[in-house]
């Protein structure tokens, strides 16, 4: 709809709007194009924002993960990992408008780019993104601080879970402390087969 067909519609009525979302028209915000080479520049940039916005959405949740593997005492406001992840946040909402005014383009081409964009951009986000840094020291300290003070029976869920992981550990570690003296003693028994060497 133009802007005079618009402002000649009464207050508290709707019109159609005439959009041939097959054609190279492009209605954007504050811009519209009428079988324009623009269409070309507008579609790559959509190609760029979306494939951006899947490697953005990616590591975001790389730290999200990151941060949640640390105790709450030490996800403080305006810690340093806090403070990227609320950056990324921003350049994620001003993404998303841009994506979003892109959309709602009217034009069937940037639809399928949009989506062929965001298809390409999880493929190379899960396959070019470096792997999770998982820190298996700081998971076994969180888990050593659920351990229930006052037996399994006093702790919650999670905390019977860990005491049973411990007694667990205990016998594993008894075992293979009886083990080792079974291996020592085999080690004892076996003569030395090795022979003089005859040059």
């Amino acid at each position: 709809m133009s802007n005079s067909s618009f402002a000649s519609l009464d207050v508290g009525s709707c019109g159609g709007t005439h959009v041939d979302p097959f054609s190279t028209d492009v209605h954007l915000l504050f811009l519209e194009c009428k079988k324009s080479a623009w269409l070309i520049l507008i579609i790559s940039i959509v190609i760029g924002v979306k494939l951006g916005q899947n490697m953005l959405f990616t590591k975001m949740g790389q730290l999200q993960r990151e941060l949640l593997q640390m105790p709450r005492k030490k996800r403080e406001c305006c810690s340093a990992k806090i403070n990227e992840l609320l950056g990324y946040e921003f350049l994620a909402g001003v993404i998303g408008i841009v994506s979003v005014l892109f959309i709602t383009g009217n034009n069937a081409i940037i639809w399928a780019t949009i989506i062929a964009s965001n298809m390409t951009g999880v493929a190379l986000a899960f396959t070019r993104m470096e792997a999770d840094h998982h820190s298996t020291a700081l998971e076994l300290l969180n888990m050593l601080e659920k351990y229930p003070a006052k037996g399994r029976k006093s702790g919650d869920e999670e905390s019977k879970h860990v005491f049973d992981a411990i007694q667990k550990l205990r016998e594993v570690l008894k075992r293979n402390k009886e083990d080792s003296k079974f291996v020592k003693q085999e080690y004892r028994d076996v003569p030395d087969l090795r022979p003089g060497l005859i040059l």
